[in-house]
């Protein structure tokens, strides 16, 4: 009987132990379903994950256990104690991408007077452009822009608006496709590095080498951080000239970028033209080709910034023997995070082989000198006083100074 006592006496002891462990052991399985479930349990998620992180540290299994739902595991997982959803132990530090967009408003503005003869002659306010457009990303490597662009023409309206950009991009491993209304890659790369387009237009605009923006295709892929290359093929008229035709703009350029800053690019393009008949004595020299060669070179430094570009165009007007040649330099000194002081030297030539010798003239010759401070008074704000010195090739000369705005954002 006495060892009858002592039997029943045990079962009842580890009847009471078992029971007591109980809400223990359901605890830690719910532990165990939260974190295996958290990404619908937001707002246990971090409880859950604290409290796993202890359980994981004690049980191997139940680490695993934790991280079912991704493959490959990273047990920090776990261990970063940190709300975690759906593929974070996939890849550790995945974000979901959310679709968006921004607007894009951007003007620019001029007061100026011009210094002749007879003295200074007031210029007036010009608004020089106004860009309103919006671009969205639907994901990682789908995108599209749309930019109308509203210039000032002879009289003081706007009366002359375009669609500047209307195109959708795919950029993705390297392979970088841009079809519809398109910036141009010549243009680009110079403009950027130049960096006061409000102030004036780059030579390679300015001087009619091509146009910034075109109805077309380009396909660039870089080849590794230092090469890359892309071809064109467009209208060849620009984005104020959207028609059909058998005329094509080819275009091909090869960039380098050895060191950090540094870019060299050369661009060359063969642009046709078709005519139904051509009224001129010189039917000899007349061609269907121009070809356009572009040199630049470019550094951005953080306090610093300088360019070069070489243009040459032969056939300027699709007749043999008018070529069109121009190089500019230019330069950006920063003085404070706001101040910057910008220089810039052009000089454009032009020569004729042909016998229309008096018929043709290049209107860009001369030389054309700038010089201003670009002050940004905040994030949307930009001023910039600056002057402008031109000496036609006989030499006469011209100074006007000006004060440009832009606004953007």
């Amino acid at each position: 009987m006495k060892k009858l006592l002592i039997a029943l006496s045990m079962v009842v002891a580890f009847g009471t132990a078992a029971m007591a462990q109980q809400p223990a052991q359901n605890e830690a399985n719910e532990q165990h379903a939260c974190c295996k479930n958290h990404q619908t349990l937001k707002q246990a998620d971090k409880p859950c994950c604290n409290e796993a992180k202890a359980t994981c540290a004690m049980n191997e299994q139940h680490q695993q256990a934790c991280c079912k739902e991704g493959q490959n595991q990273q047990k920090d997982c776990c261990k970063q104690a940190q709300p975690q959803h759906g593929d974070c132990c996939k890849e550790g530090h995945h974000h979901h991408f959310h679709p968006h967009g921004k607007a894009i408003v951007c003007m620019f503005e001029h007061l100026g007077a011009t210094s002749t003869n007879n003295g200074w002659e007031q210029g007036g306010f010009q608004m020089e452009r106004a860009y309103l457009g919006y671009q969205y990303q639907f994901d990682p490597a789908w995108s599209a822009t749309v930019i109308l662009d509203a210039a000032q023409g002879n009289n003081v309206s706007i009366d002359r608006v375009f669609i500047k950009n209307a195109f959708v991009k795919y950029s993705k491993n390297g392979l970088t496709v841009s079809a519809g209304i398109i910036p141009t890659v010549q243009g680009t790369m110079a403009e950027n590095c130049w960096g006061y387009r409000y102030v004036a237009r780059s030579m390679y605009d300015l001087y009619g080498y091509g146009n910034t923006a075109d109805l077309g295709f380009n396909v660039k892929y870089d080849f590794c951080d230092v090469f890359s290359a892309d071809f064109s093929m467009l209208n060849g008229e620009g984005f104020r000239k959207i028609q059909l035709d058998n005329d094509y703009l080819y275009g091909l350029s090869l960039t380098l970028r050895p060191v950090k800053g540094l870019s060299i690019r050369v661009y060359g393009d063969l642009q046709t033209q078709e005519h139904d008949s051509i009224m001129t004595a010189d039917t000899t020299a007349y061609t269907t080709a121009r070809k356009n060669l572009q040199v630049f070179a470019g550094y951005d430094h953080k306090y610093f910034r300088i360019g070069a570009e070489y243009n040459f165009q032969f056939a300027s007007d699709y007749y043999a023997g008018h070529t069109a040649t121009g190089y500019s330099i230019y330069a950006t000194g920063k003085v404070t995070p706001k101040l910057n002081i910008f220089g810039r030297y052009d000089n454009g030539a032009s020569k004729n082989n042909s016998i229309l010798a008096d018929t043709w003239s290049y209107g860009n010759n001369g030389q054309n000198v700038y010089f201003g401070v670009d002050y940004n008074v905040n994030k949307v704000v930009s001023l910039a006083p600056a002057i402008q010195y031109h000496i036609t090739p006989d030499n006469s000369t011209s100074l006007y100074a000006y004060l440009s705005a832009k606004i953007a954002f």
